[in-house]
């Protein structure tokens, strides 16, 4: 009997010859394996892309942080110097946010709509610029809150009204703060509802409605002057180094710029309009810019800190000089930038140019001439005067009728600066130090807003029949 040891030795030693796979075998496994390098392809491709995003995502936030930074400059028109490289004021971002005084933040999509957006506005606003688009429709801009509680690092706020006045509603402003020096707006401009401008000395732009604004770059000029007509802005870009909330004083040279309402870069008017000096050289200096009419018909006038007056198609194009000296020049700035000698408005038949000078020991007179023109400026004619109470602030032109604001009141004429009245005394709730109004303007011959000097006042006042009355509307509640 042989050992069963030596047939399994046997067996185990014997060569073994693999079985053949299943038909196909080979081929399954290729193809997970190329389904396998691709899933790993697939996800570090998703990696790069969420890298990729987030990349993104930071310029969308820090881009207005950036602007001014290895940035050209536009060209400027011939004979001008290049604006110089001054350090550009910081940005602080996408300004999506309302600066309420509450916990309660308004949505970045809140703007400025004929049927408002349904946010409250923030308590204590204190209104400093005022803008209408319309026979209704219409924002201010200010600061609201208190400072260092407000629901961003920034108090400066937005309130848009719909039925002129009446009732106001929050509306997303730029994350700025007030004028100081280089920084902050203090001025709001719309042409629709669509497309606004925040200035003063910094500018920021929206195109829908205030829901998101941007800064835009300057080159390190400060705006002084913007407005808007058919479809484009205009602004008065100046070289200043006045501090605080005096953004315009101590300006030495101011220059034409503008854009579509589309956006895009800011670019100088052709033309005389650019590198303006006062000329005794070194006195306060200041400009005023109007427009009027539409595109195809329409007109500008900027009167130069030397008191020339040029002027110019609203379309983009040249702008030349027609009166190498107005009756005045607009001397040192006032509130807002404005000028406190010359003050200028009109309409597509009419200027008129209000200059005032030799202001009482008292403070609170000065003699004021009108004069107007209706051949665009060429020649002018004496008008009358206006009542030597109060010093003047703004002055607003529709036809015959002119309104002009003091710190005394609000004047009226009917027959184009030949008589005046009083229609509204001083807001008696005013502090002492800011009585009067800073600004008045007329929408139509018929309509018209005021604003007190004292912005605590929280009001904007209300005309509807030509600036023989005016009613005060609260913006907010104290």
């Amino acid at each position: 009997m042989s050992d069963p040891r030596n047939s399994i030795d046997a067996w185990l030693n014997a060569e073994v010859e693999p079985l053949a796979p299943p038909p196909g075998t080979f081929e399954r496994v290729r193809r997970r394996a190329r389904r396998h390098k691709a899933n790993r392809a697939l996800m570090s491709a998703a990696g790069v892309v969420i890298v990729i995003a987030a990349a993104v995502a930071v310029p969308r936030v820090a881009g207005p942080l950036l602007q001014g930074r290895g940035q050209a400059g536009p060209s400027v028109a011939a004979g001008a110097a290049s604006p110089s490289a001054q350090p550009q004021a910081t940005g602080q971002g996408n300004g999506s946010l309302n600066a309420n005084s509450g916990t309660k933040v308004t949505p970045p999509t809140s703007s400025l709509s004929p049927g408002g957006s349904g946010n409250p506005v923030p308590a204590n606003f204190q209104p400093t610029s005022v803008t209408f688009i319309g026979p209704h429709i219409g924002a201010v801009i200010g600061q609201a809150g208190t400072p260092g509680h407000c629901a961003t690092a920034y108090c400066t706020s937005l309130a848009g009204t719909s039925d002129y006045g009446t009732s106001w509603y929050g509306v997303s402003a730029p994350l700025t703060g007030p004028p100081s020096g280089a920084l902050g707006v203090s001025q709001i401009r719309f042409l629709d509802v669509h497309d606004g401008w925040a200035f003063g000395p910094q500018l920021w732009v929206t195109h829908d409605g205030g829901g998101h604004w941007t800064q835009e770059q300057t080159y390190g000029l400060r705006v002084t002057d913007l407005e808007t007509a058919g479809d484009r802005a205009f602004a008065v870009f100046a070289t200043c180094t006045g501090d605080g909330p005096g953004y315009a004083a101590d300006c030495t040279s101011f220059s034409l710029y503008t854009s579509p309402a589309s956006g895009g870069q800011w670019q100088p008017v052709p033309g005389p309009v650019a590198n303006l000096q006062t000329a005794s050289g070194g006195a306060a200096a200041s400009a005023s810019l109007v427009l009027t009419g539409d595109p195809s018909g329409g007109t500008g006038y900027l009167l130069s800190p030397s008191g020339a007056l040029l002027r110019g198609p609203l379309n983009g194009t040249a702008w030349t000089a027609v009166n190498q000296a107005a009756p005045c020049a607009p001397g040192a700035p006032g509130a807002g930038g404005q000028p406190a000698t010359a003050l200028l408005a009109g309409d597509p038949a009419r200027l008129v140019l209000v200059c005032t000078s030799a202001t009482s020991a008292a403070g609170d007179t000065q003699n004021k001439t009108v004069t107007e023109s209706t051949n665009g400026g060429v020649s002018w004619s004496g008008g009358g005067t206006a009542p030597p109470a109060g010093l003047a602030t703004s002055v607003s032109a529709q036809g015959q009728v002119v309104v002009l604001a003091t710190d005394a009141g609000i004047y009226l004429s009917g027959n184009g600066g030949g008589s005046w009245r009083l229609t509204q005394p001083s807001p008696a709730g005013a502090v002492a130090g800011v009585p009067g109004f800073s600004y008045v303007g007329m929408t139509s011959p018929a309509d018209g807003v005021a604003l007190p000097a004292d912005p605590g006042l929280h009001e904007v006042f209300i005309t509807t029949d030509g600036g023989s009355t005016w009613r005060p509307h609260l913006v907010s509640s104290p």
